[in-house]
């Protein structure tokens, strides 16, 4: 009715966009989507058919938050779907390197200027949620799940008046006027300047040498801050450092501990500008036995490669309420009706008939309760041992959650929302792993030494740097050192190892120990 009405309205359903219960996330949704829809459609048809003009041939495909892509045509339907997948595509790219080098578990961590995002690769698979937030709005869309700290290198550094305390964010200084280094017209002390002030970033070759950093203006900035705390200056940028590390720990907790996971079996994947200056701390407060800068210089686009690997993907879901004992046949209508719009998505996209790979879970939960937890199928039909076998992985998943002995066993069970992942294996940047890997350090991969202040020891020592771009596979070397690109910094603190793998990744050791 409303396409007849007014043939130019920009129009979304929710039951196309949302299909599940809850009046509230779902208006939610649908609101949000024919907010951003109008903007979205204008940007992404401007920019297919600028790439065609250019001689672009393939489909142009556009990353989603559930982790994978969609066409255009899906993109201006329901651009909602493509919000966060900036951040996401850096968990679908550490998935797929991650399942390279034989690392099921991986904490994914993206520090840039404003932000912090952590995401979570449990088993080879990114952990997703189906309840999102924009500021204070819910609303359903299945995504994967990556959680957000107001901490970045342009996080400003402030003091609470009411208890004499340091804080670090949320609030940004942002690229404009930024950092007080980045003489800008900055006023207020950032991380950033507190990891000049370290010296912690060459203040003549940040950037690749593209902009030169004031040093004396963030000294000068922190300094009142200092004072104000009768503390030193270095004491006072060492504080700011470890404060932000220390957020960051905390909200890795979260998404771990807070699921049942245990930090201490995953390996952080650190990436963004900023992100290899501080995940060293970062993960030996966790216990972290590894951490790795992916691909080297590539950390600093890290999202973007990721979504250069992501992989096509349409999600479908069903809501259906139903208890136990299950009406078998009923429940595999379902998923039969599932699998025929998958497949029909990707048929639309041009994906031949062999190539599609399909997925399917259901969320249950106790009868009586409100929260599910999501269960996987082997397969896309359920008979009697199947049956069995959802009850066991239905009791195995909640009690990881809830704890040991939190299922009652025998409860009456609800199936809530019935879902199929169908998807398409798309083409993958090629890494190519080195012959031999070379214990010797060539001559010129040390570019110098500079003064850093270390609060291990409390004092400023003169460290070694080297240049990223000259260590080699099979290098390795004792901290403190600092192993500089043109996009970003690895700090490796006293009693900590970085090395370069087979794959060009620098992996840092935090809990080395040896000096």
């Amino acid at each position: 009715l409303a396409e007849e009405i007014a043939p130019d309205l920009y129009i979304t359903c929710s039951a196309d966009l949302a299909p599940k219960w809850g009046e509230y996330e779902r208006t939610t949704a649908v609101a949000l989507n024919a907010y951003i829809g109008p903007i979205t459609v204008g940007y992404v048809t401007r920019l297919d058919r600028r790439l065609k003009d250019l001689g672009y041939k393939p489909p142009l495909q556009i990353t989603q938050c559930a982790g994978g892509t969609i066409t255009v045509r899906k993109s201006q339907q329901a651009p909602l779907l493509t919000l966060d997948s900036g951040p996401v595509s850096g968990v679908m790219g550490s998935a797929y390197l991650g399942g390279i080098m034989d690392c099921p578990n991986v904490i994914t961590t993206d520090l840039g200027g404003t932000s912090f995002d952590v995401g979570v690769i449990h088993k080879g698979e990114p952990v997703v949620s189906y309840k999102s937030v924009v500021h204070q709005y819910e609303y359903f869309l299945p995504k994967v799940d990556v959680q957000t700290l107001g901490t970045g290198g342009g996080s400003k550094v402030w003091l609470d008046k009411a208890t004499r305390s340091l804080r670090v964010g949320p609030e940004s200084a942002g690229a404009d006027p930024g950092p007080v280094c980045y003489g800008k017209g900055g006023t207020v002390p950032t991380t950033t300047d507190a990891d000049l002030v370290l010296g912690y970033l060459d203040p003549d070759n940040f950037a690749g040498g593209t902009m030169k950093l004031d040093r004396d203006a963030a000294c000068a900035a922190l300094a009142d801050l200092a004072e104000e705390l009768a503390m030193s200056l270095y004491e006072l940028a060492s504080g700011v450092a470890t404060i932000a590390e220390f957020q960051m720990a905390d909200l890795i907790r979260k998404v771990t501990v807070q699921k049942g996971l245990d930090p201490r079996d995953f390996v952080v994947f650190a990436f963004g500008g900023a992100g290899p200056v501080h995940m060293g701390v970062a993960a030996r407060e966790l216990g972290v036995g590894k951490v790795i800068v992916p691909q080297g210089d590539t950390a600093a686009v890290w999202c973007a490669f990721g979504a250069a690997s992501a992989d096509i993907l349409h999600v479908n879901e069903q809501v259906n309420i139903m208890s136990s004992p299950f009406d078998l046949e009923h429940v595999n209508a379902i998923l039969d009706e599932l699998r025929a719009r998958g497949r029909k998505y990707l048929l639309d996209d041009g994906v031949e008939a062999d190539r599609h790979q399909l997925r399917f879970s259901i969320d249950m939960r106790h009868r009586g309760q409100i929260n599910e937890v999501e269960v996987n199928l082997d397969g896309g039909v359920l008979d009697e041992n199947g049956l069995e076998a959802l009850r066991e992985r239905f009791v195995g998943r909640y009690e990881r959650l809830y704890g040991r002995g939190a299922s009652l066993l025998g409860a009456r069970l609800e199936i809530v929302t019935l879902r199929c992942r169908a998807s398409a294996v798309s083409r993958k940047p090629k890494l190519v792993r080195a012959r031999e890997l070379v214990p010797d350090i060539a001559a010129d991969a040390k570019t110098g030494r500079r003064d850093i202040y270390w609060a291990e020891w409390k004092r400023i020592e003169s460290t070694p740097i080297f240049d990223g771009y000259k260590l080699r596979p099979g290098n390795a070397i004792e901290g403190p050192c600092v192993v500089e690109t043109m996009t970003t910094s690895m700090v490796v603190h006293p009693g900590q190892r970085i090395a370069v793998d087979a794959l060009g990744n620098f992996v840092i050791d935090p809990n080395y120990q040896r000096e």
